[in-house]
């Protein structure tokens, strides 16, 4: 699992890079994003397969709970990348099928909560932040 995991991350990482130099191409363009607009929402697509079958696993105490929240931090990273990627390219369309915290706006909910965090831990001088319990 976590060599597919890798393996499907890498792929995004690939097309995240080749986008710019496609855009480029011109004409290709037009001819070239019919095919990777289909590629990605296969990939995402199984991304949301794989997160459905890995939530399945750890239900059944098959997978732990440490490796549960690592796989799962990569699936649902490679599936923000590969729905923004599908943004970029103007494709607009959720599946049905989509896991509710994998919509567009659950991500920019989570996305924006995240960063909001990240800055109050970092530039709040005033001793309000909440403590970690952790």
């Amino acid at each position: 699992m976590p060599i597919t995991v890798g393996a499907l991350v890498a792929i995004v990482a690939i097309v995240v890079i080749a986008i710019p130099f496609v855009r480029r191409s011109g004409s290709t363009v037009s001819a070239r994003h019919f095919g990777e607009l289909e590629r990605l929402t296969r990939l995402r697509t199984d991304l949301y397969d794989q997160i459905s079958h890995l939530q399945a696993d750890h239900a059944a105490n098959t997978v732990t709970d440490e490796d549960y929240q690592h796989q799962l931090l990569e699936l649902r990273v490679g599936a923000a990348r590969t729905i923004r990627l599908l943004d970029q390219l103007g494709y607009e369309e959720e599946p049905q099928d989509a896991p509710a915290a994998l919509t567009r706006e659950s991500l920019e909910e989570e996305i924006a909560a995240l960063r909001a965090a990240g800055s109050g831990r970092n530039t709040d001088t005033s001793g309000e932040s909440e403590p970690d319990n952790g």
